[in-house]
């Protein structure tokens, strides 16, 4: 029992575990009239490889990082096992691989009395079906113009690499390198390692207390029955439309914002009659691949099809062109794209990815004397943050909004690894949820960030190159916190010069680095 996280009295613990660049948080809340803590536990997953991008050893060279068994040991000690409530954000493998695998599951000898999920986890939503079929059809299409890929370039080939890491964000795993194998989980996405992960929290919650899907507007309490935290939802939106927003537009980017790219339109050559796909000509101009075209050769009709006669086949040699019949030569290669569209399967995998990115689950824990607020907004991204603006709860003098709550935030942890499009910027005054909105008046002094991101593997072992976090993000962050902000693979924040040891020693004295984690207390007081 000695190892187990006892925050002090009237206060919270947040853990924040550096298993590598993903998220993995527990929450120990002190409970009155409780000798024992209400423990919550938010994901537990990473990218296989950046663990061993954290740490360091006398040399200055990178040393290997701790294994996701080590993280979920270390919880399970923390905790006795016993876990009052399990919060899953959303279905990517740096949220979920490390809850299960198929042999000797992670948290399988934990209990789990209760679980959260977003209302897009819903089976009786409906809504919620139509997403998760759309995903699932567009994991298929992937899949396929990932395995072409692979046969016309080569698995080593740069664009096959590419879109394995985003495939896997996708299905889940604990291999560094996207396994071959995996992609069968692909036609069968619940048997992939995500579906997996999430079925083991379910089937554990369900044998106690349940399972609840959360939406935006509702309002749940957690901890002491007399005294309890409340737990405002904010995200993920309930609207298509909003889900499939991703970039941030004019004032809410921070500076050096990637532009936005989009492609969907491999789709249609793996799946699809081009007829069927969105095209810039009127119907009376087009045909289609298998439409027949008669000609005359050497006296004799002839007939082929469209495409045949056109574009002909890579395997074929091109025919001259005949000036009585045909303008141009037949099987000509400059007339075919052959295997380019093939490239453009990233921006889709991009945006299946940032897609389930906005339907995270997006949390603000308020505590009940001093109302002070955690802030957790998972992988949330622009659709996700433009849809809180106008949310109330309550009634009356019990009333309150998205802008009260985020004005006492105390603590953010910062969307998506701090990447471009997971934190808007603006102002107080603007009429959209951004950063300014957080830790205003006498919460400033408090205001802490965390960013779960290991920035040197985010850089070197991504192609492009992952900017996690944004260097703009990241300044705007140490600049409202005062130098406050942990991240995964910095060894402890480093003091600004404008911050006074005094009131650098006040945050001090509320964190613990370790190995394995960081820990932050809050008091629930003044």
């Amino acid at each position: 029992m000695e190892n187990l996280l006892i925050p002090p009295s009237g206060s919270v613990t947040v853990r924040m575990y550096r298993q590598g660049h993903g998220d993995c948080f527990l929450l120990a809340f002190d409970q009155e009239n409780s000798d024992r803590p209400f423990y919550v536990v938010i994901d537990c997953g990473y990218k296989p490889g950046s663990q061993n991008f954290i740490h360091k050893d006398e040399s200055g060279a990178f040393a290997n990082g701790p294994s996701i068994r080590e993280i979920v040991d270390h919880i399970a000690l923390s905790t006795d096992s016993h876990l009052d409530l399990f919060i899953v954000t959303h279905e990517h493998q740096d949220h979920l691989n490390g809850i299960w695998k198929e042999t000797n599951p992670f948290f399988e000898n934990f209990t789990i009395d209760k679980a959260w999920f977003a209302w897009t986890e819903d089976p009786s939503d409906e809504l919620a079906n139509k997403l998760r079929k759309k995903h699932r059809d567009q994991l298929l299409g992937l899949v396929g113009a990932r395995n072409k890929l692979s046969l016309t370039f080569g698995a080593d080939h740069s664009a096959v690499e590419r879109l394995d890491e985003l495939l896997s964000l996708e299905i889940g795993g604990h291999e560094e390198k996207f396994a071959a194998g995996i992609l069968g989980a692909a036609a069968d996405p619940a048997q992939s390692d995500n579906k997996q992960s999430m079925k083991l929290v379910k089937d554990k919650a369900l044998a106690n207390n349940g399972v609840e899907f959360l939406r935006p507007g509702d309002l749940e309490k957690i901890g002491s029955a007399a005294d309890p935290v409340k737990v405002y939802v904010l995200g993920p939106p309930q609207s298509e439309t909003l889900l499939a927003d991703e970039d941030p537009v004019g004032n809410e980017s921070f500076p050096n914002n990637l532009a936005r790219q989009q492609s969907g339109s491999f789709m249609a050559a793996v799946n699809a009659d081009p007829i069927d796909v969105g095209s810039p000509f009127d119907s009376r101009f087009q045909c289609s691949f298998s439409d027949e075209v008669q000609y005359i050769e050497n006296g004799n009709i002839k007939i082929e099809s469209f495409l045949q006669t056109y574009y002909g086949d890579i395997d074929a040699s091109p025919k001259p062109a005949d000036s009585k019949n045909k303008e141009v030569e037949q099987n000509a290669e400059w007339r075919r794209i052959d295997n380019d569209w093939l490239l453009s399967s990233e921006n889709l995998a991009i945006k299946l990815n940032t897609g389930i990115n906005n339907t995270s689950l997006v949390l603000a824990f308020e505590l009940p004397k001093s109302k002070k607020v955690l802030f957790f907004a998972g992988d949330a991204q622009r659709g996700n943050w433009i849809s809180w603006a106008d949310m109330k709860w309550g009634t009356g003098q019990e009333e309150t909004t998205t802008k009260d709550i985020l004005s006492r935030a105390v603590l953010y942890k910062a969307g998506h690894h701090g990447s471009h499009n997971a934190t808007l910027s603006g102002q107080v005054k603007d009429k959209y949820a951004n950063l300014s909105w957080m830790g205003q008046g006498k919460y400033a002094r408090e205001f802490t960030a965390m960013i779960t991101a290991v920035n040197t593997w985010a850089i070197t072992k991504n192609r492009p190159p992952w900017r996690h976090p944004l260097p703009a993000i990241k300044k705007a962050l140490e600049e409202k916190c005062s130098g406050r902000v942990f991240q995964t693979d910095v060894p402890v924040p480093a003091k600004p010069n404008n911050v006074s040891d005094t009131e650098w020693q006040a945050f001090v004295q509320r964190m613990k680095v370790d190995r394995l984690y960081f820990d932050y207390t809050i008091a629930d007081a003044e």
